[in-house]
C-alpha cells in the first residue's frame, strides 16, 4: 500500500498538469491545378493555395489561475508543390507569438502578428482573403514595394507584422486592437508601425475599421535616408440576410514620395472598393462571389483595373473539401494590376493586359 501511495503522489501532479495545459498540432495542405493566362501567354500549373494556404502550426495554452491563461502559436506556410516555405522562407513566417489571455476579455501577445488591418480585411471580403479575385491581390500594402527580404524587420510588410505587440479586447460585441511593431529596429525606426482596430459583431452585422501608420522600410529606401510614414486604412463590414450573406469594404494604401526618384509610373496612391456575397447551396457547397474597382494614382496618370472572383465550395466532409475557383482582372490601358488567390498571384503580362485564371483544387484541414 505503501508503495502504492508513493505511485499515485508521484503520477498526480503529472495528470493535473496535463489537465491544466494542452497542445495542438493542426495544418492546411491545399493544391490545385490552374489554367492561367496574364494577357500575353498562356500556361497550365500547378498552385498551392489558391484556398485556404498550405501551412502546419502549433498552439498551445497553461491554466494560471484567476482567470489568466498563457498562450503561444507558431505556424509556418508551405508551397504544397514544391514542398519549399513560404513568408521569405521564414519556418514560422505566418504566426510567432506568445503572451497571456484573461476570461475578462483581454489580452496582450508579443512576436509576429497578423494585423489588425488584415483581420479588418478578412472580416470584409466574401473570399476570407483566399481564392482568385479575394483581397489579397490588392490590400495590405501589395501595391507597395515593402521589403520581403527573409527575416528583415519589415518581412510581411502590414500583412504579418514582424518585433510587435499585440493588445486586444473584447465585451458587448465590440472588439478592440492595438499593435505597435518595431520593424527594423534601428534609430531611423524604418518600419515602424502603429496599427489600433475596432470591430463590432452580433449575429447578423459586422462592422469594423482599422487604420496603419508605417515607415518606410529600410531595404526598400536609400542608406542612411530618414524613413517617411505611410498609411492604410479600412473600412467595411458584412451582413447575413439568412439565404445569403453580403460583404463590402474599402482600402487606402497612401505612400510616401520621399526618397523615391518620381517617374510617369511612380506610385503615388491606391483606392479600392469591393462587394461580394456568398450563397449556401445545399448542406455541402457555398458559392463566393465578389467585384472589385482598382484605381492608382501614378505621376503620369491614373491607372484602373476591375477584378472578378466567382468560387464554389464543396465540402465533402467536416475537413475536406474540393472546389472550382475562377478570377478575371480586366486593366485600364494604364493598369497593370496582379490577380491574386490566397498565396499564388498571376502578373499581368504587360501594361493594360488582363490576366484570368481557373482552378480546381482540395483542401484538407488536420
Amino acid at each position: 500500500m505503501k508503495k502504492i501511495g508513493i505511485a499515485l503522489a508521484t503520477i498526480f501532479p503529472l495528470v493535473l498538469a496535463h489537465a491544466q495545459s494542452s497542445v495542438t498540432l493542426y495544418g492546411v495542405v491545399d493544391a490545385a491545378v490552374s489554367f492561367v493566362d496574364n494577357g500575353v501567354v498562356r500556361n497550365t500549373r500547378i498552385d498551392s493555395a489558391i484556398g485556404p494556404g498550405s501551412r502546419f502550426g502549433l498552439r498551445g495554452t497553461e491554466e494560471l489561475g484567476g482567470g489568466l491563461r498563457a498562450i503561444y502559436t507558431l505556424e509556418g506556410g508551405f508551397d504544397t508543390s514544391t514542398g519549399t516555405s513560404q513568408q521569405g522562407g521564414l519556418l514560422f513566417g505566418r504566426q510567432a507569438f506568445t503572451g497571456i489571455t484573461s476570461s475578462n476579455g483581454w489580452s496582450v501577445t508579443l512576436g509576429r502578428h497578423y494585423s489588425p488591418t488584415q483581420q479588418a480585411l478578412a472580416a470584409t471580403d466574401a473570399m476570407g482573403q483566399n481564392y482568385w479575385g479575394s483581397s489579397t491581390g490588392f490590400g495590405n500594402g501589395s501595391q507597395s514595394p515593402g521589403s520581403t527580404t527573409m527575416g528583415a524587420g519589415c518581412q510581411g510588410a502590414s500583412l504579418r507584422v514582424n518585433n510587435s505587440v499585440l493588445g486586444a479586447w473584447t465585451a458587448g460585441g465590440i472588439t478592440g486592437r492595438l499593435l505597435m511593431g518595431a520593424g527594423d529596429e534601428n534609430g531611423r525606426g524604418s518600419g515602424r508601425t502603429y496599427n489600433p482596430s475596432l470591430t463590432f459583431s452580433n449575429d447578423a452585422l459586422t462592422v469594423t475599421a482599422a487604420y496603419t501608420r508605417i515607415r518606410q522600410c529600410a531595404p526598400d529606401i536609400p542608406a542612411l535616408a530618414q524613413a517617411a510614414w505611410q498609411t492604410e486604412t479600412v473600412v467595411g463590414g458584412s451582413y447575413n440576410f439568412g439565404p445569403a450573406s453580403v460583404y463590402a469594404g474599402y482600402y487606402n494604401f497612401n505612400p510616401s514620395e520621399n526618397n523615391k526618384v518620381i517617374s510617369p509610373t511612380t506610385f503615388l496612391n491606391n483606392k479600392v472598393v469591393w462587394l461580394g456575397t456568398r450563397v449556401p447551396v445545399g448542406s455541402a457547397g457555398t458559392v463566393l462571389a465578389q467585384v472589385a474597382r482598382l484605381k492608382q494614382d501614378l505621376s503620369g496618370g491614373d491607372a484602373k483595373g476591375t477584378s472578378v472572383g466567382l468560387t464554389y465550395v464543396h465540402r465533402l466532409s467536416k475537413r475536406t473539401s474540393v472546389y472550382a475557383s475562377s478570377g478575371w482582372l480586366k486593366n485600364s490601358d494604364r493598369g497593370q494590376f496582379t490577380l491574386s488567390a490566397t498565396t499564388a498571384t498571376l502578373p499581368a503580362g504587360a501594361i493594360g493586359a488582363d490576366p484570368k485564371a481557373l482552378s480546381f483544387g482540395l483542401t484538407h484541414a488536420f
